[in-house]
């Protein structure tokens, strides 16, 4: 059985100062609480996008896995379900690819609202998933 938890990336300003915005001070903290959530959940891959706010999120599960995150390819839900990933993947992701890929995956994708980013989409590869909140919203 292979598990996916599929995240946007944590806070960032709105609307953002640049193409590649770095995670604000609540965005670093959500990442930490994102670390702490997930931490014994066997982590095998982390995945994020080419983009520093994708790889910031990921950064504490990193540090306290010693897993070296990999870049998405296009082949991402393939490589997923072939097992190369491991049992349980983590993609820190977009507004616009973690539902495509929650879906992909067989899962019910739900779309994320420009201000969401506190989702956290459970998945069993082909078997269905949930959808989960963690940390705090911002108002």
């Amino acid at each position: 059985m292979i598990t996916v938890l599929l995240v946007r990336h944590a806070d960032i300003d709105l609307p953002p100062s640049s193409d590649d915005p770095p995670l604000n001070e609540l965005g670093r903290r959500r990442a930490e609480l994102l670390a702490r959530t997930v931490a014994e959940a066997g982590v095998t891959a982390i995945v994020t996008s080419v983009f520093r706010r994708t790889k910031q999120t990921a950064q504490p599960l990193a540090s306290r896995t010693q897993l070296q995150p990999v870049v998405a390819g296009p082949d991402l839900a393939d490589r997923i379900r072939a097992g190369s990933l491991g049992d349980v993947v983590l993609v820190v992701g977009h507004t616009n690819t973690v539902p495509p890929l929650v879906q992909e995956l067989g899962g019910t994708p739900s779309p994320i609202g420009e201000r969401e980013f506190d989702n956290l989409f459970v998945v069993t590869v082909d078997a269905g998933g949930v959808r989960l909140k963690y940390g705090e919203r911002e108002p």
